[in-house]
């Protein structure tokens, strides 16, 4: 099987050539875990939380970059 359909146009079949819709179903479950686990990462890092300094801002970065990954889950 040739790569090239009879009028010269490339035409592949491969998995990787295929670029994947979600449902609606997927990106909201999947946006609502990364927030969720971004939103409670951040409600861990507060002021009053037991731990060190060091540990709260790694939290911290930790729960933005998260609620970061389910805004670009959501529209991507």
């Amino acid at each position: 099987m040739s790569a090239t359909d009879n009028a010269g146009k490339h035409r592949s079949d491969s998995p990787a050539d295929v670029q994947a819709q979600d449902c609606l179903e997927c990106r909201f479950i999947g946006t609502a875990a990364f927030s969720g686990t971004g939103a409670y990462a951040l409600y861990q890092s507060r002021r009053a939380a037991p731990g060190s300094p060091f540990g709260k801002r790694v939290t911290a970065v930790l729960g933005v970059a998260l609620l970061c990954a389910g805004a670009g889950r959501w529209f991507n």
